[in-house]
């Protein structure tokens, strides 16, 4: 049975009990001659169960569609059985394609994956040049049995080669919108960036329980953002187009990441729900101290971002030696090291009276 069968066998059921509710209401109003007082009792009591009934729905439907997100994407990766003479494995199905390292990489990905050894790491981005709090950046951070840190950058290659950054994309993506829901809910201006792969996008049977699972996170559209580097928005599949369509058109926006030319063109972008752009504090300082032309570029490069409504937010700042070249370019907001390093989602939600100056 499928989710919106559920939901509606669900609502079905709702509705079954308040009529049999109503009905038992107008029968003790009858039978009570009519006394207001009591009506008011009956009536106050079929309100709170409907109420009751509805939350639990939503909480339902909600989290059932959680599940089968993480249950279809989790079917990717398999383990084989275990047995005393060698450890679990990942068996892919291509494992042709998949060389040693990667295999091995893999498996450390699986590891941590089906033990829960995937932890949230949330990176302040802050307003310019203020330095006020204003958005995170999610990242994840997966632990090896020994406690160590496996970065991505150790292992999202392999995973891109064997078409299984999906999984990692979508508990990102769980675990993003559950850090929203405890740390910005008093905050509307408050967003989370979220890194999503093109060919996570890609697949259409995911796309598919992603659609539903948008679908029941409507309320979170304006404050979380996903995002894509700037080669695979050069490079996107028309079948990407048009789910990265479908999710503009729900309302989620999109940052594009790893700038490395200033040529775009960012009107086309705004059309398709860009509405933030990044670019390393490296490339647009050096930029700036070049020539005339060189200058010029970057000056422009931040002008029609403004035109097209596209906020500039300069990453990977890593020293106050760097300010005054940014500040002096007007850019709108700023991350990196000098602000804050990526911090465990747990240890940012402590710090919760900190959200709640910003605005």
């Amino acid at each position: 049975m499928n989710l919106r069968q559920k939901t509606s066998r669900y609502s079905a059921t709702v509705m079954f009990f308040a009529g049999i509710a109503g009905a038992l209401l107008i029968s003790a109003v009858i039978r009570s001659g009519f006394r207001p007082e009591f009506e008011i009792w009956l009536a106050s009591a079929l309100v709170v169960s409907l109420i009751l009934h509805a939350r639990a729905g939503f909480a339902l439907s909600r989290a059932q569609q959680e599940i089968e997100l993480l249950r279809g994407q989790s079917q990717m990766i398999v383990a084989e059985p275990r047995s005393a003479k060698r450890a679990p494995a990942i068996r892919l199905d291509r494992a042709e394609t998949v060389n040693g390292a990667d295999a091995q990489t893999l498996e450390l990905v699986r590891s941590a994956i089906e033990h829960d050894r995937i932890d949230l790491y949330l990176q302040p981005i802050v307003s310019l040049p203020q330095r006020k709090l204003r958005f995170f950046e999610a990242f994840s951070r997966l632990r090896n049995e020994d406690g160590s840190i496996l970065r991505p950058g150790n292992y999202l290659d392999a995973a891109e080669r064997a078409n299984r950054v999906g999984v990692i994309d979508n508990l990102i993506l769980l675990r993003a919108v559950q850090a929203l829901r405890n740390l910005c809910m008093d905050n509307q201006q408050c967003r989370i960036f979220c890194n999503i792969s093109p060919a996570t996008i890609f697949d259409e049977d995911f796309f598919a329980r992603f659609s539903d699972f948008l679908d029941a996170n409507t309320d979170l559209s304006a404050r979380l953002v996903f995002e894509f580097t700037n080669p695979s928005v050069e490079i996107m599949h028309d079948r990407v187009e048009r789910n990265l369509q479908a999710i503009a058109e729900r309302g989620f926006a999109f940052s594009i990441d790893h700038v490395r030319r200033f040529d775009l063109d960012w009107g086309a972008l705004r059309r398709r729900n860009f509405r933030f752009a990044k670019t390393t504090a490296a490339m647009l300082i050096d930029a700036n101290r070049g020539d005339e032309a060189a200058r010029m570029r970057v000056r422009t490069y931040v002008q029609q971002l403004c035109d097209n409504n596209i906020d500039l937010i300069v990453e990977k700042v890593e020293s106050e030696a760097q300010m005054p070249d940014i500040l002096e370019l007007g850019i709108d907001y700023g991350q990196g090291e000098l602000f804050a390093s990526p911090q465990p989602a747990s240890k940012v939600a402590a710090d919760k009276p900190a959200l709640a100056k910003a605005s």
